[in-house]
């Protein structure tokens, strides 16, 4: 697999942890007490976790066609209808982040669910983003939704600079500026059958980038990874993040759903 190197990718990825004896929902398993080394030392759940409070920005790729500004101009401004418009028209859904006071960053959501598949202990080590592809960000349509509220994320940090390949999650200190590597200051163990969930946040300050998660582990006293793609697989199609949000004049089209408003409507800006 061919990995950037050379070029400076300023990313930084959040995580918010919280470990869970019994996980319930999508991560919601039977798990039967044999095991068989052929498979992973840990069994990969993720899925996309939006807020909808919050996470409520699309761009995309392509402009939008005229009948899709038709429908979009028709549309109800609610939650629902924004997120089935944008979801049937292939938009990359994603937050605005405030790493500066332009606000421009783009973040985009996850969990990672790791259930223990070994009867001895398997400790997580470490776990790393690897950038694969950049590329320079979208710019065929802007699309904000209806949004309300807030929410607090207990965070991490992986930063990425001269070298994009890997970058160890790192804490933040009280300046929200990455601290010491999270798992030198954290012990993360995992019994047979037992579950932690990540809820992971990539922020991308620049570049729309494709990438993947790499865990690092321990098991039985040897060192193993596992690669983590978006459909939970080593193989998969890639995370993908629309780096720098532009100013709404880049685009082919903008628009804006508002609360309140009957039909979304294209943005106005002097």
């Amino acid at each position: 697999m061919a990995v950037l190197t050379g070029i400076t990718v300023p990313i930084v990825l959040a995580i918010g942890v919280f470990i869970a004896t019994v996980v319930v929902g999508p991560f919601q398993e039977n798990v039967k007490e044999g095991v068989s080394t052929s498979e992973p030392p840990v069994r990969v759940s993720i899925e996309e976790s939006w807020n909808d409070d919050v996470d409520m920005d699309w761009v995309f790729d392509q402009p939008l066609s005229a009948q899709a500004i038709r429908e979009l101009t028709d549309l109800p401004s609610n939650v629902p209808s924004v997120v089935s418009f944008a979801t049937n028209h292939r938009g990359i859904r994603h937050s605005r982040s405030c790493l500066t006071q332009a606000c421009d960053a783009a973040r985009t959501r996850f969990k990672l669910s790791l259930t223990g598949r070994r009867r001895g202990e398997v400790r997580v080590t470490d776990i790393v983003g690897r950038v694969l592809k950049r590329r320079n960000p979208p710019a065929g349509a802007l699309l904000s939704g209806p949004t309300g509220g807030a929410e607090e994320i207990e965070p991490g940090m992986f930063v990425f600079g001269d070298d994009p390949t890997v970058e160890r999650l790192k804490g933040v200190d009280e300046s929200d500026h990455p601290a010491r590597p999270y798992f030198d200051q954290k012990f993360v163990h995992l019994t047979l059958n037992e579950p932690i969930v990540f809820e992971i946040l990539a922020v991308s300050t620049t570049w729309d980038i494709d990438w993947e998660l790499v865990v690092k582990l321990m098991v039985d006293g040897k060192a193993e990874e596992v690669v983590v793609r978006s459909d939970g697989t080593a193989t998969g199609k890639p995370f993908r993040n629309p780096g720098k949000i532009q100013h709404p004049s880049v685009y082919k089209g903008s628009f804006k759903c508002e609360v309140g408003a009957a039909t979304c409507e294209p943005m106005r800006w002097s």
